[in-house]
């Protein structure tokens, strides 16, 4: 299902009634607490796994609902039939009532990373639309605020309440977006300690037709004595992946696509844009960050060209509602989509027409293998010396070393 403008527009007019008003303040004041709790529980609640951690399902129901032995057991049986062996993910269990018409499966991970920001930077970040787009581009396609609920002044994000429409996307147009409406809620729970949390309001406007829900989902931002921030990302969802191509089926369920360690890993590229952009001088090597014949009035410059560039080429690759993909009627071409865009009141573009080619493909070979092989200009070089093909020069390198501080 697409979430079209009308449904935005339902739902903003809904908000504006004072009893959904105080129905969404307690919902994200109870997702808040949800969220809190979750992320400074440890096992049983949460299992270890390869890319961090995955929820427990009975023992999360055993901590935020009711269950009696009989239905413990049945899911007990269910879980140890269908788990993933590597990752533990609960997902193959119901999520929404008898009634509903499609079955949700609960997807739930979590991620801790340690960043040299303030934490108030990274709230600013999650509220504000425009920097939450750009940050996030490979995994939001849209974001619209559709009501403001706090009453707090601009730029006072403590108790700040939003209602938003939100459409996640995976980079590939073979996988169908995921799409909500939900009250986005921050919060500054101590001196150098924020939490910032999402939850779905299916609850409260109910669509038989859901395909996607958020529960309880954010981070806790805590800022440590040596001027690092702990990060603790939860993400928890119920999604309807029945249309998942099998191809992408172990990208979905392992929560490469939008599992928590996900989320952070775009947090990390953004302070290292902004280490670049906001140092003083010319950092050296063995600093945080430092790169080489590239002097400090081009720095800003370059690194913005390169946002806009992936920000770009995450819109041009996913299943967005703003693109119109077409199968390319060809023997063979069954996963390429094509697609034309106009390149009028473009930023960066020509004014003029251009065709977008998309597919998607395994390759036996690790993620960081394929990646050092297209970054390396000399790799590239060579499978591109053929007859018709170009040639790439490298003229000067822009270098990011994460090291993040000790947090002894």
């Amino acid at each position: 299902m697409e979430l079209d403008r009308a449904s935005d527009l339902l739902v903003s007019v809904s908000v504006g009634t004072e009893e959904n008003k105080q129905k969404i303040v307690d919902l994200s004041s109870a997702a808040l607490k949800e969220l809190l709790k979750m992320a400074k529980e440890k096992q049983p609640l949460w299992r270890d796994c390869i890319d961090g951690e995955v929820l427990n399902h009975i023992e999360y129901t055993k901590l935020f609902g009711e269950i009696d032995k009989t239905a413990e057991k049945i899911m007990r049986k269910t879980e140890e039939t269908l788990l993933s062996p590597n990752l533990g993910s609960p997902r193959h269990i119901s999520a929404l009532p008898e009634e509903s018409r499609i079955t949700l499966y609960t997807e739930a991970s979590r991620h801790t990373q340690f960043l040299p920001v303030d934490p108030v930077h990274i709230v600013e970040l999650l509220m504000d639309m425009n920097q939450y787009s750009t940050v996030f581009s490979s995994i939001v396609s849209r974001a619209t605020i559709l009501g403001n609920l706090s009453t707090e002044t601009p730029g006072n994000y403590d108790g700040a309440l939003q209602v938003m429409a939100i459409e996640f996307n995976a980079p590939s147009p073979l996988l169908p977006t995921r799409e909500c409406h939900l009250a986005r809620h921050s919060k500054q729970l101590a001196t150098g300690i924020w939490g910032v949390v999402d939850v779905s309001l299916e609850s409260l406007f109910p669509n038989p037709l859901i395909r996607y829900r958020r529960r309880s989902s954010g981070c806790l931002a805590q800022q440590l004595p040596n001027g690092v921030t702990k990060i603790i990302w939860v993400e928890h969802s119920e999604a309807d992946d029945s249309s998942v191509p099998e191809m992408f089926q172990a990208l979905v369920t392992s929560g490469h696509a939008y599992g928590a360690k996900h989320w952070l890993g775009n947090l990390v590229r953004q302070c290292e844009r902004l280490g670049h952009i906001m140092a003083r001088s010319d950092p050296k090597p063995g600093d945080l960050y430092f790169f080489t014949e590239i002097v400090s009035p081009g720095r800003e410059n370059v690194l913005c060209l390169a946002e806009r560039m992936m920000r770009k080429f995450w819109a041009n690759l996913s299943d967005s509602s703003e693109n119109t993909w077409r199968p390319v009627p060809l023997k063979g071409a069954e996963n390429v989509r094509a697609m034309i865009r106009s390149g009028e009141d473009e930023e960066g573009r020509p004014p003029g027409t251009a065709i977008v080619i998309a597919t998607s493909v395994w390759v036996p070979a690790s993620p960081r293998r394929v990646f050092d092989f297209l970054h390396d200009v000399h790799t590239r070089n060579r499978e591109g010396a053929k007859p018709g093909k170009h040639y790439i020069d490298q003229y000067t390198v822009l270098a990011v070393i994460t090291r993040v501080p000790s947090v002894e």
